[in-house]
C-alpha cells in the first residue's frame, strides 16, 4: 500500500495520528513482506506518515510512534509503501501518535536547502555540477566537478570562497524556497531545473528564489526549510581531491553556528595566549614556531654532548672492572629514551650486562655484548614483577609500574647472573 507522505504537504508538521496498515514482528513476517528483519525489532506500516524515508542522500527521521522509538524509515520504492522500524514493544490501540524529533527534522531541513544553495551558485556561476551528495548527522559533503560548458578547468579555494559568501548572501535574502509537484517529466523539465529529470514518477522539484529565475532549481524528495533565512549560516569546512573530482565537506543551519562559536572561543584562547589580535595572530605563531626550534636544536645539540660524556664514562667503567658480570648506573636527569641512545653509544663493548636506570621512570635499559641476551633477559623476568617491554640481544628496555618493582627485577637479574 502506498503511504501517504504528509510532510510533502506540511514540511513543519511535528506530529499526527496514524492508522497502522500492517505490523510485522516475527523474521517469518517480515521475511514474507520482504522487509529484512532485525532482532530486538519490529517493523510497522501506516496509512499514513510524517516520517520523511533515507533516501536522496538525505537520512531519515526519527522520533516516536506509539510512544516507542523510530529506529530507521525506509521506503518500497516498487509500491510507494513507508516502513518504519521501531523498537519492540506493545502498541497501543487504535490510531497512533507518531511524533517527529524535530531537532533532527529542522537540521536536515537547513542543510539540505544550504546544499541546494551552494550546488545552484556553483552552476550557474562557474558552470561547475554537483555529482554526489551525503548527508552525514552535522554535516554534508557535496562531489564537484567542472561541466561541459564550464569555462573553469580547476576548482580553486578562490572559487570555493566567492561561492560560500554567495551562498550567504542567499542566506540574507531571506529567498522563498517551495517545491512543486509535477504529473510528467515533460512538465517538470520545462522549469530551469539544473539537472534534466528522467523520471516519471512522484516527481517534486524545490524553487529557491523567484520561480521564473530561481538561484536553484532541482528534483529533490527531500525536506527543506520554507525561506532561506532559516538557515542561519552556510560554511565550506574543507575541499579534497575525490576520484577525479573536489569534495566539498559543508555545514548549514544550527550546527555551522555552533562550530562558528566554538571556533570563536578558541581563537580567543589562542590570541590571549599570543598576545595577538586576530590578523597578527599568525605571525606570532610563525615566530614563536622558530624560536621554538632554535631551542630545540640548542636542546638536541646539549644532550647530544652529555650522551657523549656519559658514554665515555661509561665505557671508563668497563675497562676497570673487565671482569664484572652486572652493574647498575644510575642517571637522575636522563629518560628511558635518552638512555637507550646512550646505550646505542655503548652496546658491544659491556663486558657483561649493564642495567642503566633513569631517574624521571621506573624503568631501565639494559645493555650488553649479546652475552647474555637483554631482550630475552626482559621477556623471560620483566613480567615477574608486573613488567614489561622488549629488544634484542645488545639493548631492551624494561618498564614497570614502580620502583619497587623495578628493584625487585634489578635484584633478580644481579642473582641471576652470579650463578
Amino acid at each position: 500500500m502506498k503511504t501517504e507522505r504528509l510532510y510533502q504537504k506540511d514540511v513543519y508538521l511535528r506530529e499526527a495520528l496514524c492508522e497502522a496498515a500492517a505490523v510485522y514482528r516475527t523474521p517469518e513476517e517480515h521475511a514474507a513482506a520482504g522487509i529484512k528483519f532485525r532482532e530486538g525489532a519490529m517493523t510497522v506500516e501506516l496509512d499514513r506518515t510524517v516520517f520523511f524515508p533515507e533516501g536522496g542522500g538525505q537520512p531519515c527521521d526519527l522520533g516516536t510512534i506509539g510512544g516507542l522509538r523510530v529506529l530507521d524509515v525506509k521506503e518500497d520504492k516498487a509500491s510507494g509503501a513507508v516502513y518504519h522500524r521501531v523498537e519492540a514493544g506493545e502498541l497501543p490501540e487504535g490510531p497512533l501518535l507518531c511524533v517527529l524529533d524535530w531537532q533532527r527534522r529542522f537540521d536536515h531541513m537547513q542543510m539540505h536547502c544550504g546544499e541546494h544553495i551552494v550546488s545552484g551558485l556553483f552552476r550557474s556561476v562557474y558552470g561547475i555540477e554537483n555529482r554526489g551528495f551525503h548527508m552525514g548527522d552535522d554535516y554534508m559533503t557535496i562531489d564537484m566537478a567542472p561541466g561541459e560548458d564550464s569555462e573553469v578547468s580547476e576548482i580553486t579555494d578562490e572559487i570555493v570562497r566567492d561561492i560560500e559568501m554567495k551562498a550567504n548572501e542567499a542566506v540574507w535574502a531571506d529567498l522563498p524556497v517551495s517545491t512543486v509537484y509535477f504529473d510528467t517529466r515533460e512538465e517538470a523539465n520545462a522549469s530551469p531545473v539544473r539537472k534534466k529529470i528522467k523520471f516519471d514518477e512522484d516527481i517534486s522539484v524545490v524553487f529557491i528564489g523567484d520561480r521564473e529565475a530561481p538561484l536553484d532549481c532541482c528534483a529533490c524528495c527531500g525536506t527543506h526549510v520554507s525561506g532561506t533565512g532559516q538557515i542561519g549560516l552556510i560554511t565550506i569546512l574543507k575541499g579534497e581531491n575525490y576520484k577525479g573530482m573536489l569534495r566539498l565537506t559543508m555545514k548549514a543551519g544550527r550546527h555551522a553556528v555552533k562550530d562558528a562559536l566554538r571556533d570563536e572561543q578558541i581563537m580567543l584562547r589562542v590570541c590571549r595566549r599570543y598576545s595577538a589580535e586576530a590578523p597578527e595572530l599568525e605571525a606570532k605563531m610563525d615566530a614563536a614556531e622558530a624560536k621554538n626550534g632554535l631551542m630545540r636544536k640548542e636542546l638536541y645539540d646539549l644532550k647530544k654532548d652529555i650522551l657523549a660524556s656519559e658514554a665515555g664514562k661509561l665505557l671508563a667503567a668497563f675497562a676497570s672492572e673487565p671482569d664484572r658480570r652486572f652493574a647498575v648506573y644510575e642517571y637522575p636527569i636522563l629518560s628511558a629514551s635518552d638512555l637507550q641512545d646512550l646505550a646505542h653509544l655503548v652496546e658491544k663493548k659491556a663486558p657483561g650486562l649493564a642495567a642503566l636506570v633513569s631517574g624521571k621512570s621506573p624503568d631501565a635499559v639494559l645493555v650488553s655484548s649479546g652475552d647474555p641476551a637483554c631482550g630475552q633477559l626482559v621477556r623471560e623476568y620483566a613480567s615477574m614483577y608486573k613488567g614489561k617491554g622488549g629488544g634484542n640481544a645488545l639493548q631492551a628496555r624494561a618498564i614497570f609500574g614502580s620502583r619497587e618493582d623495578l628493584a625487585l627485577f634489578l635484584d633478580l637479574l644481579e642473582k641471576h647472573l652470579r650463578r
